[in-house]
């Protein structure tokens, strides 16, 4: 019941900082569960396995997942029941996102995929490194408006066991343009 009453004003703010963090949906995105954004990165410099150097001010593709497509409660012929069930449908976005890539239709900048996570071991079995967002300001901030928009928008049936939640942890994810269009460029 009291998701019904906050679900209505937390979607409303979405479309709010969407427009104030200039998050726009990926352009031919198959599924609508992708969003992206561009900017100077500010955690610590770090570097990837293929040797990438992220360092401050270079610029990342920030991606973010439409909690407005995944409050539909389905996404193509996938009923929003769990993760697991997704990841098809987010390994058709990231060919999508190479494809991008590949015709240079994102912002040349960029050199790394960023963002952060509650879902580490999905992102991972996507290919992205993950790294602990202790580094980054805020990080307990984010932790916990994570776990809340998760609640918000799972499904009301849907519980996840005390154990299983535990061990859900915050974290970055990165993986570079080259490695995703090594990855994920050919369909």
């Amino acid at each position: 019941m009291l998701k019904l009453i906050i679900r209505p004003v937390i979607i409303l703010w979405e479309k709010i900082f969407e427009q104030i963090a200039n998050i726009k949906t990926v352009e031919n995105s198959p599924y609508d569960l992708l969003r992206m954004t561009v900017h100077p990165y500010t955690g610590q410099p770090t570097t990837l396995a293929d040797g990438t150097q992220l360092n401050r001010g270079d610029y990342v593709i920030e991606l973010h997942i439409s909690n407005l497509t995944l409050a539909k409660g389905k996404v193509g012929d996938v009923k929003v029941a769990g993760n697991i069930r997704l990841l098809p449908l987010f390994r058709e976005e990231m060919h999508n996102l190479a494809q991008l890539a590949s015709q240079g239709k994102l912002d040349p900048r960029a050199k790394v995929i960023w963002g952060v996570t509650m879902m580490g071991p999905g992102l991972k079995r996507l290919g992205f490194e993950l790294k602990p967002m202790e580094d980054l300001p805020n990080a307990g901030f984010l932790v916990l408006w994570m776990n809340f928009l998760k609640w918000v928008f799972s499904p009301s049936r849907s519980k996840a066991s005390p154990k299983h939640r535990s061990k859900q942890k915050g974290c970055q994810y990165f993986m570079s343009v080259d490695q995703l269009i090594k990855r994920y460029g050919k369909v």
